[in-house]
């Protein structure tokens, strides 16, 4: 099927979509993310994670899907009202111009389509196995990643604990505010719940699942996550679907098992897809992925795509600090397209393009307008340069879906927006990042040296 044809046929499934509603998505059904470190969960990664009640999960380990909170949110969606929590997807169909949202990307995607009517028709507030899942079963990770956080990442509460948050309001690194919204995340090494909860309700929900995919922290260095591995070699599912969120730059140790654990369990799924995350290169990469070896995670995705018959798929988070060398992390993936590519049926490193909202004080909008309309331009003629009408290696094309991922990202990257203080704390939390870190801001991004003085009014 050509690329063409998949967009007419996704055209066609957003008109059904918003039959039913204009704000319906069937994610808040069959999709959930698990952050078993604190007891969150979401339904894609655009709101923000809700707690789920202990209370709920006592005697109903299914409520880590089917919360209380979800329940009505589903109801707003059947009644045509937008949750605001999903106001990712609002602003993209806003903008106008026949973008697809995430909305329509994940109701029609092959892991919910077929259950699109089912959906549709049923009561929002029954309990419900969802189709694709997500779990992160700890914080415990070896980076500290300029946007993450103490919840997400075990480096990062080690500093916060050390030297406590960041000198900005927007942080959200106050260790007493974690404890007072129940978002501190229990200890790698503690009884835990979520967990003990999950580890109940998981052999029930495995059988519906489509696809499963295991996240962090950095998910290598969780005891669950090879306790997955064996559950499903023990007990083999044909139609699943197994990914793995990882880093790719822990110890080789850890690499070298992992990719031992992927081929033996490749018969007991229907396939294994690994997931890691990067939008930027060089040093630039490294700073803003703090603990990241640039080199290393080369060297370790091309080791993955050698040894295993896996994808390598690339998920990025544009932020200020990727908008210099985005143009050239677009060729690195099409460079790897072009030597691991073998084939038009398979593309063994596909990317998405997701910006980053959260934290303000990291926005690309930060830049002045006339400067993110050069970077737009910059990226969108290095990424036209690969769509497959002007290549010659027929198989590391840039596909359909990824061009119009990166045509709404550079419309939404000339859009104005109120940026309120967040120049301000943007400087403020380089500074306070250079101190803690050792980093030197002004010689990995000498083309925004000149904002530190600028924006410290």
């Amino acid at each position: 099927m050509s690329n063409e044809q998949k967009i007419f046929i996704l055209r066609s499934k957003r008109e059904k979509i918003n039959s039913v509603s204009n704000s319906f998505c069937t994610a808040k059904w069959l999709q959930t993310t698990l952050y078993l470190q604190n007891g969150y969960n979401h339904s894609c990664h655009h709101p923000s994670p809700h707690k789920i009640p202990l209370d709920e999960i006592k005697n109903n380990p299914s409520a880590l899907n089917n919360s209380n909170f979800k329940k009505e949110q589903r109801a707003t969606m059947i009644r045509g009202e937008r949750p605001s929590e999903c106001d990712y997807c609002w602003k993209i169909e806003d903008l106008g111009k026949d973008y697809f949202s995430d909305r329509h990307y994940k109701t029609a995607d092959y892991w919910a389509w077929d259950r699109f009517d089912e959906i549709a028709n049923r009561n929002p507030y029954d309990d419900i196995y969802p189709s694709y899942l997500e779990v992160s079963f700890s914080n415990a990770c070896n980076l500290k990643c300029s946007y993450c956080s103490p919840e997400i990442s075990s480096k990062w509460l080690e500093e916060i604990n050390q030297h406590g948050p960041y000198p900005i309001p927007e942080s959200n690194q106050d260790i007493e505010w974690y404890k007072k919204v129940g978002r501190y995340p229990y200890r790698h090494s503690d009884d835990n719940p979520y967990v003990e909860a999950f580890w109940k309700w998981f052999p029930d929900a495995l059988p519906h699942l489509k696809v499963f995919r295991i996240t962090g922290g950095e998910p290598l260095m969780s005891r669950d996550t090879w306790r997955v591995f064996e559950y499903i070699r023990n007990n083999p599912q044909p139609d699943l679907e197994l990914a793995v969120n990882t880093n790719l730059v822990v110890e080789e140790k850890l690499i070298d098992r992992f990719i031992s654990e992927i081929n033996g369990i490749t018969t007991k799924v229907k396939k294994i897809d690994i997931y890691t995350s990067l939008e930027s290169v060089g040093e630039q990469a490294e700073y803003s992925r703090y603990g990241l070896n640039y080199d290393y995670w080369i060297k370790n995705v091309k080791q993955c795509l050698e040894q295993t018959d896996c994808i390598v798929s690339v998920m990025t988070t544009i932020n200020i600090l990727s908008l210099p060398t985005f143009s050239q992390f677009v060729e690195l993936i099409m460079r790897l397209r072009c030597e691991y590519n073998k084939t038009m049926d398979t593309n063994r490193i596909p990317m998405s393009i997701n910006y980053l909202r959260w934290p303000a004080h990291l926005s690309v909008k930060l830049l002045p307008n006339s400067m993110r309309e050069d970077y737009g331009n910059k990226i969108l003629g290095v990424s036209e340069s690969w769509l497959k009408y002007y290549r010659k290696h027929q198989f590391s094309r840039l596909y359909l879906e990824e061009w119009d991922q990166i045509k709404r990202f550079c419309d939404y990257l000339t859009q104005d927006e109120d940026i309120g203080q967040s120049r301000k704390y943007f400087v403020r939390y380089i500074k306070e990042y250079d101190s803690r870190r050792g980093t030197d801001f002004f010689k990995t991004f000498p083309e925004f040296a000149h904002f530190l003085r600028e924006w410290d009014a």
